[in-house]
């Protein structure tokens, strides 16, 4: 049988597309009526919820007379990259557009481009002032009568990584262009949006200029219902060799309690290597308990939520992780218990300890279940960290 055995179509790396992938049909609709109102775009969504699936789904089925583009942008470092990269995917995107060809043999001839690839533009030599000629592109694409959806993953790294190097005045400056670029009306026929893995809106308080992205439309997107992960599930075992029942779905929904995409597509991958084992194509509720302790012992997992608060918030990580470690240890914590933790004379954050509560709430690490009370939004993330903090006297 071991030949034979046919594991699930699970993906727990890259983003997922066919069908790895579920599409929210409502959030689809929900974007195209937003954008066709001529609003530009920000995901908002804890991590882990399929941000960037969306956005590629989105991408790759775009209505009629809208050409659209995806690229995760997180390898930017500079100001002036950050231009470039945005003129090469309006190009690139204009591109995709039959009705756009005009409009891109004279882009061609004014800027000297020998040709418009996946990875870029190759130019004839020319130097091109991007921050200047995106104010000079963009007005143009009303000449192509297609809709140009550019889709920036990751944009916020992009803004933190120039704040954290030094550079928060180029953080600024870019954020000042593309508001600019999006109020201004001449500039029709373009639509920007905007996800990433941290919060947009935190890394913009860090720089003190909110009001640099207030105009954006935020699109929520939540965990799956459970209709969603039967749907979810089904799709990914089709044609594999496990086979869960209902009841047994029903226990391993319970099992992960938030319904993420990540976390199904972790337990049914884990469920098949034990199922494969033991030789067992029929899963048994034990089988689901031994894959979730087997992901919850796989640090690597999770490692990415405690290295991203240690990255982010460096200043702050101590006074974070008490509370995170609190939480793990005793279920839940209360605002009281926040507060008086942030009095405490080693973090002092007594001013701003709710802007943290709500940037853990945001980023999808606790959820608040009664008023002013907090858990851990996942079971797999309170043990982790129990794993990594197992000793706390607080």
């Amino acid at each position: 049988m071991a030949n034979q055995w046919v594991s699930p179509n699970t993906i727990t790396g890259d983003a997922a597309s066919g069908q790895r992938y579920l599409r929210r049909d409502h959030i689809n609709e929900y974007f195209w009526r937003e954008v066709a109102k001529g609003n530009h775009i920000l995901f908002v969504a804890p991590r882990r919820v399929g941000k960037s699936s969306i956005m590629q789904d989105l991408a790759d089925n775009p209505l009629e007379n809208y050409a659209c583009i995806y690229q995760n942008i997180e390898g930017v470092k500079t100001k002036d990259e950050f231009y470039n990269r945005l003129f090469d995917l309006i190009l690139q995107c204009a591109n995709k557009a039959v009705k756009a060809k005009t409009f891109i043999t004279q882009c061609l001839t004014k800027y000297g481009i020998e040709e418009i690839t996946k990875s870029g533009l190759k130019l004839k030599g020319n130097e091109i002032n991007y921050e200047k000629e995106l104010r000079n592109l963009i007005p143009e694409l009303k000449n192509t009568q297609v809709n140009t959806v550019i889709f920036l993953d990751e944009f916020a790294e992009v803004i933190n990584k120039l704040n954290k190097q030094g550079n928060q005045q180029d953080a600024i400056d870019i954020l000042h262009t593309l508001r600019e670029l999006r109020s201004n009306s001449d500039f029709k026929h373009f639509t920007l949006v905007y996800a990433g893995s941290i919060g947009l809106e935190f890394v913009i308080n860090t720089i003190d200029r909110p009001k640099l992205i207030n105009d954006l439309h935020r699109i929520k997107t939540d965990a799956l219902t459970s209709d969603e992960a039967d749907q979810l599930i089904a799709q990914i075992t089709k044609g594999a060799t496990i086979q869960l029942p209902p009841g047994v779905i029903g226990h391993l929904k319970t099992k992960i309690n938030h319904l993420l995409p990540y976390y199904i597509q972790l337990m049914v991958e884990q469920i098949d290597l034990i199922a494969r084992q033991k030789q067992q194509p029929s899963i048994i509720t034990d089988i689901i308990d031994e894959a979730f302790e087997q992901v919850i012992h796989e640090n690597k997992n999770f490692d990415d939520w405690l290295i991203r608060l240690k990255d982010y918030h460096k200043d702050v990580f101590p006074f974070i992780n008490e509370i995170l470690k609190y939480t793990a240890k005793y279920d839940t914590i209360t605002i009281q218990e926040i507060y008086n933790k942030a009095n405490d004379p080693q973090f002092k954050r007594e001013d701003d300890y709710m802007d943290f509560v709500e940037q853990l709430l945001y980023d999808g690490y606790l959820v608040e279940t009664d008023k002013h009370v907090y858990r851990f939004i996942s079971p797999f993330l309170q043990q982790f960290w129990l794993r990594k903090f197992p000793v706390y006297n607080g």
